[in-house]
Order: C-alpha cells, then structure tokens, then sequence
C-alpha cells in the first residue's frame, strides 16, 4: 500500500510536467495559428487595396483617353470604295484631329445632313482655281502632278482612255473655308465633283495611317 502511495507520488509532477509540456505546445500552435490568419487577412486587404487601385487608375485612364479621343485622335472606319487603292472598305484609319488640311492629305469628314463620316484626299484649297483636263491636274493654271495616281493614270492611258474625266467646276474658285476633294478611285468615286465643296467644319481630322488590317499598317 505504501509502495503504491509512493510511486503515486512520484509520477504526478512528471504528469505535471508532460501537462505543462503540452499547453505549451497547443499555445504555440495557436499563436502560430492566429499569426498565419493575420497575415492571411493583411494579403487579402494589401490585394483588395491593389485592384482598388488598379480599377481606379484604369477608370482615370478611360477618362484621359475618351477626353483626348474628343479634342485629339479618333479611329474612323472607311466605308465604301471610293478610295481604292489606297484604302479599302472596312479598314480602319487613324485620325489627327489636330492637324490642319493640306493638299493631297487624307482626310474625314462628317456630312452636316446625313452625319456619315468619309475619307477623301484634299485637292484644292480655299480659293483655288482648280479644273482637269487630258488626266492632268490644274490649280491656278498650273499644271500639278499627281504621284499617287501614276500607276492608274498610265493604266488609262495605255488603255487609251483617262482616269480623271475632264472636270470644270461651276464654281471655278474655291470659296473661302472650302476644300475640293476626291476619291482615289476616280472613276467610280463619289466626291466633290458631284456633292460640291465641303465646309472646314465638316473636317474631323487628317488622316495619319492605316492601323487596321494589322499586316498593311501604313503611314500616310
């Protein structure tokens, strides 16, 4: 009995001790626990603070880019054929709004009535005299050459016939804040030879270069 009562007495602060031992460890697994959620939930508020962020600098960007797609730039898709070759139906152009016009520039213009937006190259300038006669060009009397036209003009003419029909318009000069343009598919393109000058308020921008299809992106 006594033997008993000893040993009883000599494995209880070992007990104690094991006890102890234990609490320890569960207190530093729950530290460790709680340590892992803080920085758990300090990860999820530093990615919540970051696509806040984020979200808020892409809408400040849409801002910027919609304000300088107003006053700037524009992208304008072209309709129709009147200006092949060098643009065709459904490609995609980017326009300077800043830009002024200058002869034999690409430019878009938005009609007043039907709000439609075009592409034609500027020919004649505010207060020009400008006529065609035999496929050549005449501003003030004076005989300019058109480049861009070379290939086709000399198509014409080994097919005896001419590319730009022999045009005199019913207003000989250009009104002032007027421009005469044209189609670069000059027999088939509806221009100012048959709608008449259009107005500089018309003007939406210059046209900088073809972005769209992607593998015949060309400067202009």
């Amino acid at each position: 009995m006594s033997a008993k009562r000893s040993m009883t007495n000599h494995s209880h602060p070992k007990n104690k001790k094991n006890s102890a031992i234990n609490r320890k460890k569960k207190n530093k697994a729950k530290r460790l626990l709680e340590r892992k959620q803080r920085q758990k939930k300090k990860r999820k508020a530093r990615i919540k603070r970051m696509l806040l962020e984020f979200g808020l600098s892409l809408f400040f960007l849409g801002i910027v880019l919609f304000l300088l797609s107003v006053f700037t730039f524009s992208f304008t898709k072209v309709k129709g054929y009147s200006m092949i070759p060098t643009l065709n139906n459904g490609e995609w152009v980017f326009v300077n709004k800043l830009a002024k016009p200058k002869r034999f520039k690409l430019i878009v213009y938005k009609d007043a009535k039907s709000k439609e937006t075009s592409v034609r190259r500027v020919i004649g300038m505010p207060q020009e005299t400008i006529y065609y006669k035999e496929d050549k060009l005449y501003i003030n009397d004076t005989e300019v050459y058109e480049r861009f036209l070379e290939t086709e003009i000399q198509r014409a003419k080994s097919a005896k016939s001419s590319f730009t029909e022999d045009w005199f318009p019913k207003i000989a000069t250009i009104p002032k804040g007027k421009y005469l343009v044209l189609g670069d598919n000059r027999p088939y393109a509806a221009d100012s030879r048959e709608y008449g000058y259009i107005d500089e308020k018309e003007i939406v921008g210059v046209v900088e270069m073809r972005v769209l299809p992607i593998h015949q992106i060309q400067q202009f």
